[in-house]
């Protein structure tokens, strides 16, 4: 764990262990979330994994620090220069905490993209039992990592996937440029032509799309059909299913 001056150190610091080939993350809230938007994107077009964990709070700026708000999903989505989609995730319980925290990592380790977890503070401050599970009874993460001395060009990918390899500073064979600048599509040298910079957005973008293929459809809690849907995200979760709940025992169709 490391603390750093500020929310620009902390994701940029994050995003040089991502570099070196760990799993990096780096924690804030809504007003910290607008500071680390740039290096957002620098994690987006270098294509390295890394975790945001979002706790919404009130907001503009400073706001209510105390108190949650789902404020921040639109700058989570969007908040960035250029075209830079990631993952977005949201956490709807303490125990989904942990397993939420767990799947953005995967996703974000075999995507080669970096991914935000948002949740809030109201999720912080209730309470669940929870076993924790065994290492072996989870799903197993599998990076594409690059091997050394081997035909290595940065922005080759798998075709199906649109993943790159990870390549780990200092193994043989495997130097290459990393920076803010847009790369060629393959061997990741700098360039400023148009066509390639549309191919890499594409592919950038498709990737995230991609791995909406695997998402299971929502489950429906309530009646099959009724005269109201209700759609929640994230903490609002136990407090909308409560008043499904209730309301339903009332004879509603919800």
């Amino acid at each position: 764990t490391f603390q750093a001056e500020d929310e620009i150190a902390g994701i940029c610091s994050a995003i040089g262990a991502s570099f070196a080939g760990c799993l990096a993350v780096t924690t804030t809230s809504g007003p910290g979330l607008s500071l680390k938007s740039e290096a957002m994107g620098l994690a987006v077009i270098t294509e390295l994994p890394l975790v945001i964990v979002d706790v919404q709070r009130a907001g503009p700026s400073t706001g209510m620090p105390t108190k949650s708000e789902q404020s921040d999903l639109l700058q989570v989505l969007y908040g960035r220069n250029g075209e830079a989609p990631m993952i977005v995730m949201a956490a709807s319980s303490p125990v989904d905490c942990f397993y939420a925290a767990f799947e953005i990592a995967k996703l974000s380790l075999e995507s080669m993209t970096p991914a935000v977890l948002l949740t809030d503070g109201y999720i912080g401050f209730g309470s669940e039992l929870f076993k924790i599970p065994k290492m072996k009874d989870l799903p197993v993460i599998k990076p594409t990592i690059a091997q050394p001395n081997t035909a290595y060009r940065p922005y080759d990918r798998d075709m199906e996937t649109l993943v790159r390899k990870w390549a780990i500073p200092g193994t043989d064979g495997l130097r290459h440029r990393i920076g803010g600048l847009e790369k060629t599509d393959g061997a990741g040298l700098v360039s400023t032509d148009p066509e390639n910079h549309e191919r890499m957005v594409n592919i950038r973008e498709n990737k995230v799309l991609k791995l909406a293929e695997s998402i299971p459809q929502p489950d429906i809690f309530g009646a099959s059909e009724g005269e109201l849907l209700d759609v929640s995200w994230g903490g609002t979760y136990g407090v909308v299913r409560n008043a499904v709940e209730e309301e339903s025992a009332e004879g509603e169709q919800i």
